[in-house]
């Protein structure tokens, strides 16, 4: 029989054969089961990204304050309004060049400058600390967003599977392979852990238990979709009297794009990381239901209302998965609190219009976290820069920051619980 598992580490997981599955925060252990325990309650960053901007008429409410009315985008996340705020106005001043924005969405640093200093690792010097992880950088099609002090870019997690394996693998890239060809064959991580787990079970309250059997269902599932997707790229095309196009191959987004969702959940449920960003990107096609013109084609929609059909079909789905996470987030209880009461989300863009390559009036959704939130803010344009509400960010998050990229202080609309 496998020894139990230490209760009075800082700690605890569950081994065996190549893997390390960190356990969620569990009342019974007494609240020592990961960093979580601390006594300052544990906060967490999630900075989103969809380079190629985001339709406005489908995302920016026509009305301002807390009575307005859920345009097209947000309509699915009804259900969490009083957990989340549009703000729309902001910009990062000097910093321009359309798409050659993108890297200094989250650093803020003019484009006449070495790029540097983005949000996230600012946070992660910190917050890192604590997890094993300093900060995971995942990748639905993009992410050059997490910059270093000394202008290094911070490299991303562009394959889902690799990422799973980083998260519960043991180290060693011939581990994590077999592990991964395993999971492929159809053999979960769960097999190589189930003496632990029936070890501790009897340990674990009613409640307790039901919370690691619905973490079990989350690997489960995302080993189920990792394996899907997987298939999918060795799958034969069906043939068609049609000349392609154009030479690319299609990309299956929605499903990236679930497991980069699902692996932000697991990381932040097993306090493996406290910081994640992840972009949400492709240039050319996309397998979207209804879409047969490549995602960068769409965003440059020229107001065709074909077209943006088209776009709004891509940007639709990710406000679908982002509800989702949402919802998985606000579920998961982690001591007195949940999980989105002790995250903040920042859904943005270096795009304030795709169709123009404008880098003005840029789209922001704030979700989670101690804001008060349930409010259209809308900052008269070119009055505030983006990096105040990033200053205000870090002061939820308990940082002391007086400034942070060209900030000129706290957003003073955004207000704290």
């Amino acid at each position: 029989m496998n020894p139990q598992p230490a209760l009075s580490t800082r700690r605890n997981f569950l081994r065996g054969a190549g893997v390390m599955l960190s356990l969620p925060w569990l009342e019974s252990l007494g609240g020592i089961v990961h960093a979580a325990d601390a006594a300052k309650e544990p906060r967490r960053l999630l900075l989103v990204c969809l380079p190629l901007g985001i339709y406005r008429d489908s995302f920016v409410p026509k009305q301002s304050g807390t009575s307005y009315e859920l345009p097209e985008y947000l309509a699915p996340l009804a259900d969490l309004r009083d957990r989340f705020s549009v703000i729309s106005g902001l910009e990062h001043p000097g910093v321009n060049g359309g798409h050659a924005a993108q890297p200094r969405i989250f650093t803020g640093v003019p484009s006449t400058e070495r790029n540097r200093h983005s949000l996230d690792q600012h946070v992660a010097n910190v917050l890192g600390q604590h997890t094993r992880f300093d900060s995971l950088a995942l990748s639905a099609g993009a992410n050059d967003f997490g910059w270093t002090d000394g202008g290094s870019m911070v490299p991303a997690e562009k394959n889902a599977a690799d990422a799973f394996a980083k998260l519960f693998a043991e180290d060693g890239a011939a581990n994590k392979t077999k592990v991964l060809a395993e999971i492929g064959r159809g053999k979960s991580i769960l097999d190589h852990v189930l003496d632990e787990a029936r070890d501790l079970q009897p340990r674990l309250s009613k409640r307790d238990q039901e919370k690691l059997d619905e973490y079990f269902e989350s690997v489960r599932a995302t080993e189920k979709r990792l394996v899907k997707s997987e298939e999918w790229m060795h799958q034969p095309k069906p043939k068609v009297d049609a000349k392609p196009p154009a030479p690319f191959a299609p990309d299956e987004i929605i499903t990236n794009l679930r497991c980069v969702c699902d692996l932000t959940h697991l990381a932040f449920k097993t306090d493996s990381t406290r910081v994640v960003t992840f972009g949400y990107f492709r240039q050319d096609s996309v397998v979207v239901p209804g879409v047969n013109i490549g995602y960068h084609n769409l965003s440059h929609h020229g107001q065709d209302e074909g077209n943006i059909a088209q776009l709004k079909r891509v940007e639709r789905a990710f406000f679908d998965e982002l509800k989702t996470l949402l919802t998985n987030l606000k579920s998961t209880r982690e001591g007195d609190s949940t999980l989105l009461d002790r995250t903040t989300i920042v859904v943005t863009s270096n795009l304030g219009s795709g169709n123009s390559h404008s880098n003005k009036d840029l789209p922001v959704l704030v979700a989670g976290g101690r804001f008060k939130h349930g409010q259209h803010l809308a900052i008269p344009p070119g009055t505030a820069p983006l990096s105040n509400l990033y200053l205000s960010v870090l002061h939820q998050l308990g940082f002391e920051d007086k400034s942070f990229g060209t900030s000129t202080g706290p957003l003073k609309e955004l207000d704290l619980i």
